[in-house]
C-alpha cells in the first residue's frame, strides 16, 4: 500500500513539473520571437548595418586624408647618396620618411551624389526589414491558424467520441428493456472504432502542427510548446461585400513596405547617373606633404682653426706656413635625428585632374545607370501588377470562404436537428442503430466541414487586412 502511494506521489511530481515546464505562447508572442531570431530577419538587419557604413563611409570620403610613409634600404655599387645627391662607389644605407595629406576641393559632385545614394539604399534595406517582419508576421499567423484549428478538430473528435459513448449505453439500456435487437450495437461499436481512430488522426495533426510553429520559430522540436487559444472575433466590424479591388489596392501601395523600397531604388538608379557622369568633369584635390631622408654615409665636416682662431700652422721645409684654403674637415657620420631634421623638407600644391579621353568608359557607365532606371521602372510596375492580382485573389477568396462559412453552419443546424430527431426515434425504437448512426455521422462530418469552413474565411480575411495595412491578430 505505502508503495502504491509513493508511485503517485512521485507520478504528481512529474506531472505538476511537466505542465509547469510547458510554455502558452500568444500569437503576439510567437511573432515578437521569429522577428527576433528568425534568419531572413537577422539577414535583413545585416543588410542595414552595411548600407549605414557605407554611409559612413561616403560622409568621411569628404575629410582630409593623412597618411604617413617610409623605407629603408641597403645599396652596393655606384650609387647616389640620397642626402647629397652624388655618386659613391661604397655600400650605403638610406632611409626615407613622408607625410602627405590631401583633401577633394571639387570632384564633380561625385561625394554629395554618393552620400545621398548610400542613405537612400539604407532606406531601402529598412524598408526590406518591414517587408520581411510583414512576410514572417503572415507566416506565423497562419501556422498559428493551423495549430487552433487543430486543436479545435480534437476538441470535436473527443465530444463526438464522448457521445457515441453514450449512444453506446443508451442502446445497452434499450436492448436490455428488449426494445431493440441485440445485434444493433454493433454499429454503434463500430461507430466509437471510427471515432477512436479520428481522435488518434487529430492528435497526431495536432503534434504535427505544433511542431511545423516550433521550426519556424526554429524551437528545439523538443521545447514543449502550447498555443493560447484566443476569443476569435472573426465578423468584427467586417462588411465582406464592401471590400473592393481600388480601395484595398490604395491602402496595399501606401503601406506595403515592398513598394516604398522599389521607389527607392528607383531614385537611387537614377542618382547613379549623376555619380558616373562627375567622371567627364574636372577634380581638383589640395595636397601637401613633409620629408626628410637618412644616409649611413653622410659626413660630418669642421673647420680645423688653432687655439688662437687663425689657420692651421704647417710646416714646408722647416719654416712654418699657414694655408687659408684648408677648408672643412670630415670629423665623422652625421647622427641619425640630425640628418632628419637637416633634410627635413615641406610641399603644397593644387593638383588639377581634367578628364579628355577615357576610351568611352564613362559615357558607358552612363548609359548603364540609364538602362538599370528602365529596368527597375519595370520591376516595379510588375510588383503593383503582382500586388493588384493577389489582392483581388484575396478579396475573391475572402468572398467565397464567407458564403462557404455561412452554408456549413445552416448545414451543421439541419443535421443536428435531424440527429436529435433520430435519437429521439432511436429511443422509441421507431428507428435501428444503423439510421441512427447514419444521420450522427452526417451530424459529425457538417460539424468538420464547418470547422474548416471557419478557419478558412479566418485566414482569408487576414490576409486581406495584411494588404491594408492592419496589424494581423486574432482578438
Amino acid at each position: 500500500m505505502n508503495s502504491v502511494k509513493y508511485f503517485c506521489l512521485i507520478l504528481l511530481i512529474f506531472l505538476t513539473n511537466r505542465s509547469q515546464a510547458q510554455e502558452v505562447w500568444s500569437l503576439q508572442k510567437c511573432v515578437s520571437y521569429a522577428q527576433e531570431n528568425n534568419l531572413t530577419m537577422q539577414q535583413s538587419r545585416l543588410l542595414i548595418e552595411q548600407a549605414k557604413l557605407n554611409e559612413q563611409l561616403g560622409k568621411y570620403s569628404r575629410y582630409p586624408s593623412l597618411n604617413a610613409s617610409g623605407n629603408f634600404g641597403y645599396q652596393f655599387g655606384r650609387t647616389i647618396d640620397p642626402t647629397t645627391n652624388t655618386f659613391i662607389t661604397k655600400g650605403i644605407g638610406g632611409q626615407t620618411i613622408n607625410l602627405d595629406a590631401g583633401v577633394n576641393l571639387y570632384n564633380g559632385g561625385r561625394i554629395n551624389n554618393s552620400i545621398k545614394q548610400a542613405k537612400v539604399n539604407r532606406e531601402a534595406s529598412e524598408a526590406d526589414l518591414m517587408q520581411s517582419a510583414n512576410d514572417i508576421t503572415l507566416l506565423i499567423a497562419t501556422t498559428y491558424l493551423n495549430v487552433l484549428f487543430a486543436k479545435e478538430q480534437l476538441t470535436a473528435s473527443k465530444q463526438r467520441l464522448a457521445l457515441t459513448v453514450e449512444q453506446e449505453k443508451q442502446t445497452q439500456k434499450l436492448i436490455s428493456a428488449g426494445a431493440i435487437p441485440a445485434n444493433d450495437i454493433l454499429d454503434v461499436d463500430a461507430q466509437i472504432a471510427r471515432n477512436e481512430q479520428d481522435l488518434v488522426a487529430q492528435e497526431n495533426n495536432l503534434s504535427i502542427t505544433l511542431l511545423n510553429l516550433k521550426q519556424l520559430l526554429q524551437l528545439p522540436p523538443d521545447f514543449d510548446l502550447d498555443v493560447e487559444v484566443p476569443s476569435i472575433d472573426w465578423d468584427k466590424n467586417v462588411d465582406i461585400d464592401a471590400l473592393k479591388l481600388a480601395g484595398v489596392y490604395e491602402q496595399a501601395v501606401l503601406t506595403q513596405p515592398f513598394i516604398k523600397a522599389g521607389e527607392l531604388r528607383l531614385k537611387s538608379a537614377e542618382m547613379q547617373v549623376d555619380i558616373a557622369r562627375a567622371d567627364l568633369l574636372p577634380s581638383v584635390v589640395l595636397f601637401g606633404g613633409i620629408d626628410s631622408r637618412y644616409s649611413t654615409r653622410s659626413p660630418e665636416f669642421s673647420e680645423m682653426e688653432t687655439e688662437l682662431g687663425g689657420p692651421i700652422p704647417v710646416v714646408i721645409n722647416g719654416n712654418p706656413s699657414f694655408l687659408q684654403t684648408l677648408g672643412p674637415v670630415q670629423t665623422g657620420d652625421v647622427p641619425y635625428f640630425n640628418q632628419i631634421k637637416d633634410n627635413l623638407g615641406q610641399s603644397v600644391g593644387l593638383n588639377v585632374r581634367v578628364p579628355i579621353y577615357n576610351n568611352y568608359r564613362t559615357k558607358i557607365s552612363m548609359e548603364q545607370a540609364r538602362v538599370n532606371i528602365r529596368s527597375t521602372l519595370i520591376q516595379n510596375e510588375q510588383a503593383k501588377q503582382q500586388l493588384k492580382t493577389d489582392i483581388q485573389t484575396a478579396i475573391t477568396n475572402a468572398k467565397a470562404a464567407r458564403k462557404q462559412m455561412d452554408a456549413s453552419i445552416k448545414t451543421v443546424n439541419a443535421t443536428e436537428a435531424a440527429y436529435e430527431n433520430a435519437s429521439k426515434k432511436f429511443s422509441l425504437g421507431a428507428i435501428n442503430s444503423f439510421e441512427l448512426s447514419s444521420a450522427k455521422n452526417q451530424y459529425d462530418n457538417a460539424q468538420v466541414e464547418s470547422i474548416v469552413a471557419k478557419y478558412d474565411y479566418i485566414f482569408k480575411l487576414k490576409v486581406v487586412d495584411f494588404y491594408r495595412g492592419k496589424q494581423i491578430t486574432l482578438n
